[in-house]
């Protein structure tokens, strides 16, 4: 294996929704290292007016006689091999996937066009391909075109899922714009309900495909979490393996983050970040409250209706709590109608804001991750590095990097629950309370918390035994 195509629409530090973007951005970083690594990324608004490029090359992407796209190669001026699909019409817009929570109608036709333009600016430029890494529904359409137009390439595909929710459905009246014949729009294909699948076509058409937790590998075969594609997963079991995420000490880390109070390796060093979070959301300074925090979107598979329920029952006990994020309206106007009743027990920031995320880390004593369900979790990962103890609910990644505290034992770093019900994760937080008070406690979890290695350095050698066999399979 000599080269590896990363292709995704987010990737840190061009472009960033979610935790896809840090994901891509790590393995951007780490991958060449050991492989010769390129990253195609839609050529987005948000990077082309931000990052200097050279055009490599343009050409006909063709989907049928009447329909025929233009693309250009454009290569970013970066230490690594980061290419831009360059079309203004489908790229050159405010947001990345629509406007006001109501996706752009036209996302069927903007990503298979991304899908295919890679493909075609590979052969038109030359560029040497190996392993096709694809992310997510919008390039899941990438290993089919590869078989059907693409046959020359002796690339091998991975689709990596990195949230089974989101499979791309679209309405068969769009099928005409994939450039497929209908033999494609079958059961066994990529018809699902009546409907288009995009993510359908990673499933069955990469060599190998890989979830972001070992634990969500095995959950998405089931009823509860499959949804409804647990039948097609479970035929495709043996090539399906989990691959738990890292995140980067340098990029997540106390001791060099600039963008909080302190600088810290110690618990008394993080209370001075507490000190400063409760200011920024005009809470009481007082260090002998425990401080719950939350960092994330504000949709049902966060639990956000748990930490509104928990939080409002227990208005009356002496705890803080901070949240920041955005997300359904429904949850957004929750949070802030809790701030708004206890505005000295509650702040609430409706926004995306890095630099606040990272105060939230440092500053806050608990973090709240009452998932319903949680592919792999970023949040649970970077609040251990910063001493913040995590409240998780036993799914996905986070049942694979949360370990029950248990004071007896003097084991553990986070407070665990079985039942996404807002009675549980009220018991927890009152354990967390009852925890708070116990300071030789807190500094051991502390310590043991700061200490543990979840960095890309183990993960990337599982992508590239991933590659190899997806190299291997005849």
């Amino acid at each position: 294996m000599k080269s590896v195509a990363i292709i995704s629409c987010e990737c840190v530090p061009f472009v960033k929704i979610g935790g896809l973007a840090d994901v891509v951005g790590a393995l951007c970083a780490k991958l060449p290292g050991y492989v010769d690594t390129k990253v195609f990324l839609p050529g987005f608004k948000q990077i082309i007016d931000k990052y200097p490029f050279e055009k490599i090359c343009e050409c006909d992407v063709a989907f049928s006689q009447s329909r025929v796209e233009k693309a250009e190669l454009l290569k970013l001026k970066h230490k690594h091999d980061v290419y831009l699909i360059g079309n203004d019409h489908y790229f050159n817009r405010d947001q990345l996937y629509g406007e006001k929570g109501i996706d752009y109608p036209d996302n069927l036709l903007r990503f298979s066009f991304f899908s295919k333009a890679v493909l075609e600016c590979c052969k038109k430029a030359n560029i040497s391909v190996d392993i096709f890494h694809c992310n997510d529904w919008q390039t899941a359409l990438v290993p089919l075109y590869r078989k059907l137009f693409y046959n020359e390439m002796s690339a091998a595909t991975v689709f990596t899922i990195h949230n089974l929710a989101y499979q791309g459905i679209f309405p068969a009246s769009q099928f005409e714009f994939l450039g497929l014949g209908n033999e494609f729009f079958t059961m066994d294909q990529l018809e699902f309900y009546g409907d288009i699948n995009i993510m359908k076509a990673g499933i069955i058409h990469s060599e190998k495909i890989n979830t972001v937790s070992p634990t969500y590998a095995k959950e998405i075969l089931t009823e509860e979490f499959g949804c409804r594609l647990e039948g097609l997963l479970k035929t495709r079991e043996k090539d399906l393996t989990g691959i738990l995420n890292g995140i980067d000490y340098m990029v997540w880390n106390p001791l060099f983050d600039q963008s909080i109070a302190r600088k810290y390796r110690t618990r008394k060093g993080k209370l001075a970040n507490k000190t400063a979070l409760q200011e920024k959301f005009s809470l009481p300074n007082n260090e002998k409250i425990a401080v719950f925090g939350f960092v994330g979107r504000l949709v049902e598979q966060k639990g956000i209706d748990l930490i509104v329920g928990a939080v409002e029952n227990m208005r009356d006990e002496e705890f803080q709590f901070v949240c920041l994020g955005t997300g359904d309206a429904s949850y957004e106007n929750a949070m802030q109608a809790l701030a708004e009743k206890y505005p000295d027990k509650i702040g609430v920031k409706i926004s995306f804001d890095d630099a606040l995320a990272r105060q939230i880390y440092a500053g806050s004593d608990f973090f709240l991750m009452p998932s319903r369900f949680e592919p792999c979790g970023l949040g649970q990962l970077i609040s251990l590095k910063y001493g913040t103890i995590p409240i998780v609910r036993s799914t996905g990644g986070l049942s694979d990097t949360v370990k029950p505290i248990d004071p007896v034992k003097d084991t553990g770093w986070g407070i665990v629950f079985s039942i996404p019900a807002t009675s549980e994760l009220e018991r927890a937080m009152w354990t967390a309370i009852e925890m708070y008070n116990d300071v030789e406690l807190m500094e051991r979890v502390f310590t043991r918390a700061t200490s543990l290695d979840f960095s890309w350095n183990r993960a990337i050698q599982n992508y590239l035994a991933l590659y190899q066999s997806a190299l291997a399979k005849p």
